[in-house]
């Protein structure tokens, strides 16, 4: 039988398909952002008074959630992606979960973190985080050696621990603005920032030149996005808890993203943020 692979002719359609989603979506949110200019609006601009939030009125200031004008969209690709969910992902998680021993799916997820050090070396740099490079490409090196590839994680002995950094997060730094929250076929949630700054770092990623596009399916299928397996093993419990008690799951997985999105970003670069949106225009 002949390896799977997918040709680099497929994955240049596959991220060309990925950007013309995005740009259309754009479209439609800057549409949508005119007719709600021009349109008075029917319902009350603001929120009932509940003197039970009153003390934090004024210590809370700015965006709770990031836009969304393609709600309906959005909604609809949620159930899209809750039916491939039930009817494919669901079982293969659970197959693998029951098939692939806890340590060996542990390692998998390692070997994987440890092939996208370099997406994450190219940001560290893009970012002008000296020290957090100079962490990046030492983890890489260890780990690729004394780890066996990845699948121990040496470096985190040494003192040298993880983190992530992406292009969505160095477009953020740099104060571009999130743009309308998406939710995207299979990948699951994330903005036209952090949709754009994906396609980015899959040019940063030796796998994509090495496996000619089959890392994606690779990495889709077993890491990336909401639905990925090892990301589904890691994270089944909470994604399911969530589902289970939401009045409106749709809301609340976008609120949980945006809380997740907004500290990942944020978390180690907390003396920027003051910076970043001063610069920002009103």
């Amino acid at each position: 039988m002949k390896p799977f692979c997918v040709s680099p002719h497929s994955r240049q359609r596959l991220a060309f398909a990925v950007a013309v989603l995005l740009a259309l979506a754009c479209v439609e949110s800057s549409a949508a952002a005119e007719r709600a200019n021009a349109e008075p609006s029917t319902q009350a601009t603001e929120p009932l008074e509940d003197p039970l939030f009153d003390e934090f009125d004024e210590e809370f200031e700015g965006p709770t959630g990031f836009p969304d004008p393609l709600e309906p969209l959005n909604r609809g690709t949620l159930r899209f992606n809750q039916r491939v969910d039930a009817l494919l992902i669901e079982p293969v998680a659970r197959l693998y979960r029951f098939v692939v021993p806890n340590q060996v799916r542990h390692g998998f997820r390692r070997i994987l973190a440890n092939l996208n050090s370099p997406a994450i070396l190219v940001n560290d740099l893009l970012q002008r985080e000296w020290r957090d490079g100079g962490v990046t490409a030492t983890r890489f090196m260890l780990n690729s050696t004394l780890g066996v590839g990845g699948i121990f994680d040496p470096a985190r002995d040494f003192g040298y621990e993880p983190h992530s950094s992406d292009f969505g997060q160095t477009m953020a730094l740099e104060g571009v603005a999130s743009g309308p929250f998406l939710m995207l076929p299979v990948a699951g949630p994330t903005t036209m920032r952090d949709g754009l700054g994906y396609l980015v770092d899959i040019m940063f990623q030796p796998t994509t030149y090495l496996l000619g596009g089959a890392d994606q399916i690779l990495h889709s299928a077993v890491r990336g996005g909401s639905a990925g397996l090892a990301t589904r093993d890691a994270n089944a419990e909470a994604i399911r808890a969530l589902e289970e008690s939401s009045i409106d799951y749709y809301a609340a997985l976008r609120s949980a993203y945006y809380q997740h999105r907004t500290a990942e970003i944020w978390k180690r670069r907390g003396h920027r943020r003051e910076a970043v949106e001063l610069a920002a225009p009103e």
